[in-house]
Protein backbone atom coordinates (compact mmCIF):
# COMPACT_ATOMS: atom_id res chain seq x y z
CA UNK A 1 0.00 0.00 0.00
CA UNK A 2 1.32 3.46 -0.91
CA UNK A 3 2.32 5.81 1.89
CA UNK A 4 -0.45 8.37 2.52
CA UNK A 5 0.15 11.86 1.20
CA UNK A 6 -0.92 14.03 4.12
CA UNK A 7 -2.20 17.52 3.42
CA UNK A 8 -2.11 19.32 6.77
CA UNK A 9 -4.76 22.00 7.32
CA UNK A 10 -4.11 24.82 9.82
CA UNK A 11 -6.62 27.67 10.31
CA UNK A 12 -5.05 30.83 11.69
CA UNK A 13 -6.58 33.76 13.54
CA UNK A 14 -4.46 35.86 15.92
CA UNK A 15 -2.11 33.16 17.20
CA UNK A 16 1.20 35.02 16.96
CA UNK A 17 2.67 33.58 20.20
CA UNK A 18 1.99 30.01 19.09
CA UNK A 19 1.87 29.59 15.31
CA UNK A 20 5.63 29.35 14.78
CA UNK A 21 5.99 26.37 17.11
CA UNK A 22 2.90 24.70 15.63
CA UNK A 23 4.27 24.96 12.09
CA UNK A 24 7.73 23.79 13.12
CA UNK A 25 6.18 20.70 14.69
CA UNK A 26 4.56 19.89 11.32
CA UNK A 27 7.69 20.47 9.27
CA UNK A 28 9.83 18.42 11.68
CA UNK A 29 7.80 15.23 11.23
CA UNK A 30 9.71 11.98 10.70
CA UNK A 31 7.29 11.38 7.82
CA UNK A 32 7.22 14.65 5.93
CA UNK A 33 3.80 16.08 5.08
CA UNK A 34 2.88 16.42 1.42
CA UNK A 35 1.91 20.04 2.14
CA UNK A 36 0.92 22.38 4.96
CA UNK A 37 -1.96 24.67 4.06
CA UNK A 38 -2.30 27.63 6.44
CA UNK A 39 -5.51 29.62 6.02
CA UNK A 40 -5.40 33.07 7.56
CA UNK A 41 -8.74 34.31 8.90
CA UNK A 42 -8.01 38.07 8.93
CA UNK A 43 -5.34 38.01 11.64
CA UNK A 44 -4.44 41.41 13.08
CA UNK A 45 -1.59 40.48 15.45
CA UNK A 46 1.16 39.67 12.95
CA UNK A 47 0.34 35.94 12.76
CA UNK A 48 0.16 35.97 8.98
CA UNK A 49 3.51 37.74 8.67
CA UNK A 50 5.16 35.01 10.75
CA UNK A 51 3.91 32.35 8.35
CA UNK A 52 4.74 34.37 5.23
CA UNK A 53 8.35 34.72 6.41
CA UNK A 54 8.84 30.95 6.66
CA UNK A 55 10.82 29.72 3.68
CA UNK A 56 9.64 26.17 3.10
CA UNK A 57 8.13 24.94 -0.18
CA UNK A 58 5.69 22.70 1.67
CA UNK A 59 3.86 25.72 3.13
CA UNK A 60 0.91 27.18 1.24
CA UNK A 61 -0.59 30.35 2.71
CA UNK A 62 -4.19 31.16 1.81
CA UNK A 63 -6.29 34.13 2.89
CA UNK A 64 -9.93 34.65 3.73
CA UNK A 65 -11.62 38.06 3.85
CA UNK A 66 -14.02 37.29 6.71
CA UNK A 67 -13.03 35.45 9.91
CA UNK A 68 -15.13 32.34 10.44
CA UNK A 69 -16.19 31.18 13.92
CA UNK A 70 -14.32 28.09 15.04
CA UNK A 71 -12.13 28.06 11.93
CA UNK A 72 -14.66 25.84 10.12
CA UNK A 73 -14.79 27.84 6.90
CA UNK A 74 -11.00 28.08 6.85
CA UNK A 75 -10.63 24.32 7.26
CA UNK A 76 -13.17 23.73 4.50
CA UNK A 77 -11.21 25.99 2.15
CA UNK A 78 -8.04 24.08 3.00
CA UNK A 79 -9.69 20.72 2.31
CA UNK A 80 -10.99 21.90 -1.05
CA UNK A 81 -7.55 23.23 -2.03
CA UNK A 82 -5.62 20.17 -0.78
CA UNK A 83 -3.85 17.87 -3.24
CA UNK A 84 -3.08 15.06 -0.78
CA UNK A 85 -5.23 11.95 -0.47
CA UNK A 86 -5.38 12.18 3.35
CA UNK A 87 -6.19 15.27 5.43
CA UNK A 88 -4.69 15.90 8.86
CA UNK A 89 -5.47 18.93 11.01
CA UNK A 90 -3.52 21.01 13.50
CA UNK A 91 -4.65 24.27 15.05
CA UNK A 92 -2.14 27.10 15.26
CA UNK A 93 -1.73 26.81 19.04
CA UNK A 94 -1.21 23.04 19.27
CA UNK A 95 1.78 20.78 18.74
CA UNK A 96 2.57 17.46 17.10
CA UNK A 97 5.33 15.22 18.38
CA UNK A 98 7.75 14.24 15.62
CA UNK A 99 6.25 10.75 15.14
CA UNK A 100 2.63 11.87 14.65
CA UNK A 101 2.26 11.40 10.89
CA UNK A 102 4.43 8.27 10.91
CA UNK A 103 2.17 6.64 13.52
CA UNK A 104 -0.92 7.57 11.51
CA UNK A 105 0.62 6.16 8.33
CA UNK A 106 1.52 2.90 10.05
CA UNK A 107 -2.01 2.55 11.39
CA UNK A 108 -3.48 3.22 7.95
CA UNK A 109 -1.23 0.56 6.43
CA UNK A 110 -2.54 -1.97 8.96
CA UNK A 111 -6.18 -1.19 8.12
CA UNK A 112 -6.56 -0.48 4.39
CA UNK A 113 -10.37 -0.62 4.73
CA UNK A 114 -10.39 2.29 7.19
CA UNK A 115 -11.00 5.83 5.95
CA UNK A 116 -10.16 7.47 9.28
CA UNK A 117 -7.21 7.20 11.64
CA UNK A 118 -6.46 8.73 15.02
CA UNK A 119 -3.90 8.75 17.80
CA UNK A 120 -3.98 9.58 21.48
CA UNK A 121 -3.02 13.05 22.73
CA UNK A 122 -2.18 15.03 25.86
CA UNK A 123 -4.34 17.81 27.31
CA UNK A 124 -1.85 20.56 28.21
CA UNK A 125 -2.85 23.15 30.80
CA UNK A 126 -0.76 25.97 32.26
CA UNK A 127 -0.24 23.98 35.45
CA UNK A 128 -0.31 20.34 34.35
CA UNK A 129 -0.98 17.88 31.56
CA UNK A 130 -3.07 14.75 31.35
CA UNK A 131 -3.47 12.10 28.64
CA UNK A 132 -6.71 11.69 26.73
CA UNK A 133 -9.15 9.33 28.42
CA UNK A 134 -9.94 6.50 26.05
CA UNK A 135 -12.43 3.65 26.02
CA UNK A 136 -11.33 0.08 26.61
CA UNK A 137 -11.86 -0.81 22.95
CA UNK A 138 -9.38 1.88 21.87
CA UNK A 139 -6.59 0.24 23.85
CA UNK A 140 -6.78 -2.70 21.45
CA UNK A 141 -5.33 -0.84 18.46
CA UNK A 142 -8.16 -2.14 16.31
CA UNK A 143 -10.67 -0.98 13.71
CA UNK A 144 -13.97 0.49 14.92
CA UNK A 145 -17.23 0.62 12.98
CA UNK A 146 -19.91 3.26 13.59
CA UNK A 147 -21.57 1.37 16.46
CA UNK A 148 -18.25 0.78 18.20
CA UNK A 149 -17.29 4.41 17.69
CA UNK A 150 -20.49 5.54 19.44
CA UNK A 151 -19.93 3.05 22.26
CA UNK A 152 -16.38 4.35 22.80
CA UNK A 153 -17.71 7.93 22.87
CA UNK A 154 -20.36 7.11 25.45
CA UNK A 155 -18.07 5.01 27.65
CA UNK A 156 -15.76 7.90 28.60
CA UNK A 157 -18.30 10.67 27.96
CA UNK A 158 -16.12 12.48 25.44
CA UNK A 159 -15.52 12.16 21.72
CA UNK A 160 -12.77 9.65 20.87
CA UNK A 161 -11.46 12.05 18.21
CA UNK A 162 -9.73 15.39 18.66
CA UNK A 163 -9.14 17.46 15.56
CA UNK A 164 -5.38 17.72 16.07
CA UNK A 165 -4.93 13.94 16.29
CA UNK A 166 -7.03 12.64 13.38
CA UNK A 167 -6.64 12.03 9.67
CA UNK A 168 -9.38 11.33 7.12
CA UNK A 169 -9.37 10.44 3.47
CA UNK A 170 -10.06 13.69 1.65
CA UNK A 171 -12.91 12.26 -0.41
CA UNK A 172 -14.70 11.04 2.73
CA UNK A 173 -14.68 14.53 4.26
CA UNK A 174 -16.08 16.02 1.07
CA UNK A 175 -18.76 13.34 0.81
CA UNK A 176 -19.69 13.84 4.49
CA UNK A 177 -20.31 17.54 3.87
CA UNK A 178 -17.24 19.14 5.49
CA UNK A 179 -17.33 21.30 8.63
CA UNK A 180 -20.64 23.04 9.42
CA UNK A 181 -19.58 26.59 8.59
CA UNK A 182 -22.41 29.02 9.21
CA UNK A 183 -24.22 26.48 11.39
CA UNK A 184 -22.07 26.41 14.52
CA UNK A 185 -19.59 28.52 16.49
CA UNK A 186 -18.39 25.53 18.52
CA UNK A 187 -18.83 21.76 18.46
CA UNK A 188 -18.67 21.61 14.67
CA UNK A 189 -15.73 19.22 14.74
CA UNK A 190 -17.72 16.54 16.55
CA UNK A 191 -20.60 17.04 14.13
CA UNK A 192 -18.34 16.28 11.17
CA UNK A 193 -16.72 13.28 12.87
CA UNK A 194 -20.18 11.84 13.54
CA UNK A 195 -21.22 12.27 9.89
CA UNK A 196 -17.95 10.91 8.53
CA UNK A 197 -17.87 7.87 10.82
CA UNK A 198 -21.37 6.87 9.70
CA UNK A 199 -19.81 5.88 6.37
CA UNK A 200 -16.36 4.82 7.53
CA UNK A 201 -14.23 2.76 9.85
CA UNK A 202 -11.66 4.14 12.28
CA UNK A 203 -8.20 2.75 13.00
CA UNK A 204 -7.00 4.01 16.37
CA UNK A 205 -3.36 3.94 17.51
CA UNK A 206 -3.28 4.36 21.32
CA UNK A 207 0.04 6.26 21.20
CA UNK A 208 0.34 9.86 22.41
CA UNK A 209 1.59 11.90 19.44
CA UNK A 210 0.10 15.38 19.94
CA UNK A 211 -0.45 18.09 22.55
CA UNK A 212 -3.79 19.90 22.86
CA UNK A 213 -3.18 23.33 24.42
CA UNK A 214 -6.08 24.17 26.74
CA UNK A 215 -4.94 27.56 28.05
CA UNK A 216 -3.43 29.25 25.00
CA UNK A 217 -4.27 32.72 23.70
CA UNK A 218 -7.55 33.39 21.89
CA UNK A 219 -9.21 29.99 22.50
CA UNK A 220 -12.57 29.60 20.75
CA UNK A 221 -13.85 27.43 23.61
CA UNK A 222 -13.25 30.32 26.03
CA UNK A 223 -14.87 32.99 23.88
CA UNK A 224 -18.11 31.13 23.07
CA UNK A 225 -20.91 29.79 25.25
CA UNK A 226 -22.98 26.61 25.52
CA UNK A 227 -26.39 28.28 25.59
CA UNK A 228 -27.62 26.92 22.27
CA UNK A 229 -28.35 23.40 21.09
CA UNK A 230 -25.17 21.38 20.38
CA UNK A 231 -24.55 21.26 16.66
CA UNK A 232 -24.49 17.47 16.42
CA UNK A 233 -27.95 17.00 17.95
CA UNK A 234 -29.74 17.83 14.70
CA UNK A 235 -27.40 15.49 12.83
CA UNK A 236 -27.94 12.64 15.28
CA UNK A 237 -31.73 13.02 15.16
CA UNK A 238 -31.58 12.86 11.38
CA UNK A 239 -29.40 9.74 11.46
CA UNK A 240 -31.95 7.86 13.55
CA UNK A 241 -34.40 7.69 10.65
CA UNK A 242 -32.44 4.90 8.94
CA UNK A 243 -30.25 3.61 11.79
CA UNK A 244 -30.36 0.11 13.21
CA UNK A 245 -32.18 -0.33 16.55
CA UNK A 246 -28.84 -0.51 18.39
CA UNK A 247 -27.54 2.60 16.64
CA UNK A 248 -30.76 4.49 17.43
CA UNK A 249 -30.37 3.73 21.13
CA UNK A 250 -26.74 4.85 21.08
CA UNK A 251 -27.60 8.02 19.16
CA UNK A 252 -30.32 8.88 21.69
CA UNK A 253 -27.80 8.47 24.50
CA UNK A 254 -25.30 10.64 22.64
CA UNK A 255 -27.87 13.38 22.09
CA UNK A 256 -28.74 13.44 25.77
CA UNK A 257 -25.12 13.32 26.85
CA UNK A 258 -24.14 16.31 24.71
CA UNK A 259 -27.20 18.35 25.74
CA UNK A 260 -26.53 17.59 29.42
CA UNK A 261 -22.90 18.63 28.98
CA UNK A 262 -23.95 22.00 27.54
CA UNK A 263 -26.58 22.46 30.25
CA UNK A 264 -24.13 21.75 33.08
CA UNK A 265 -21.53 24.08 31.64
CA UNK A 266 -24.11 26.84 31.15
CA UNK A 267 -24.82 26.82 34.89
CA UNK A 268 -21.93 29.23 35.41
CA UNK A 269 -23.40 31.78 32.99
CA UNK A 270 -25.58 34.76 33.87
CA UNK A 271 -27.72 33.95 30.85
CA UNK A 272 -30.20 31.12 30.48
CA UNK A 273 -29.77 28.38 27.91
CA UNK A 274 -32.03 28.15 24.87
CA UNK A 275 -32.20 24.39 24.37
CA UNK A 276 -35.76 23.21 23.69
CA UNK A 277 -36.91 20.26 25.77
CA UNK A 278 -38.31 18.67 22.62
CA UNK A 279 -34.76 18.01 21.37
CA UNK A 280 -34.03 15.69 24.28
CA UNK A 281 -34.18 12.07 23.12
CA UNK A 282 -36.70 9.91 24.96
CA UNK A 283 -37.20 7.54 26.70
CA UNK A 284 -33.59 7.78 27.95
CA UNK A 285 -33.67 11.53 28.50
CA UNK A 286 -35.49 12.08 31.80
CA UNK A 287 -32.28 12.90 33.67
CA UNK A 288 -31.16 15.25 30.92
CA UNK A 289 -34.56 16.96 30.98
CA UNK A 290 -34.12 17.70 34.69
CA UNK A 291 -30.67 19.23 34.12
CA UNK A 292 -31.93 21.39 31.24
CA UNK A 293 -34.91 22.51 33.30
CA UNK A 294 -32.57 23.63 36.10
CA UNK A 295 -30.36 25.49 33.64
CA UNK A 296 -33.39 27.23 32.15
CA UNK A 297 -35.43 28.17 35.19
CA UNK A 298 -33.24 28.26 38.32
CA UNK A 299 -32.11 31.85 39.09
CA UNK A 300 -28.60 32.69 37.90
CA UNK A 301 -27.16 33.19 41.39
CA UNK A 302 -28.24 29.75 42.57
CA UNK A 303 -27.06 28.13 39.33
CA UNK A 304 -23.61 29.67 39.61
CA UNK A 305 -23.25 28.77 43.28
CA UNK A 306 -24.21 25.19 42.54
CA UNK A 307 -21.75 25.05 39.64
CA UNK A 308 -18.89 26.31 41.83
CA UNK A 309 -19.72 23.78 44.54
CA UNK A 310 -19.86 20.94 42.02
CA UNK A 311 -16.51 21.93 40.52
CA UNK A 312 -14.94 22.17 43.99
CA UNK A 313 -16.16 18.70 44.91
CA UNK A 314 -14.93 17.31 41.60
CA UNK A 315 -11.48 18.83 42.13
CA UNK A 316 -11.26 17.29 45.60
CA UNK A 317 -12.27 13.87 44.27
CA UNK A 318 -9.61 14.04 41.56
CA UNK A 319 -6.99 15.12 44.10
CA UNK A 320 -7.65 12.10 46.32
CA UNK A 321 -7.43 9.51 43.54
Amino acid sequence: MATPRFSVIMPLHNKAPHVGAAIESVLAQNLSPHELIVIDDCSTDGSRDIVAAMNDPRIRLLDRNVPGPGGYAARNLGIREASGDWIAFLDADDIWYENHLAVLAEAIAQAPNADAAATRFDHVFDTHRQPQRIARSLHLDGVLNFRQFLEAWLEVRECPLWTGAVAFRRNLLITAGLFPEGRAVRGGDKDLWLRAMRASRLIYAPIVTAAFSRDSQNKVSKSTNTLLLPCLVETAHHMMTDATPVERRLLRRLINQEIAYYARYSMKSDEQIHIPLRDIAMPEGFGTMAIVAMARWVPAGLRKSGYRLTQHMRTRRLATR
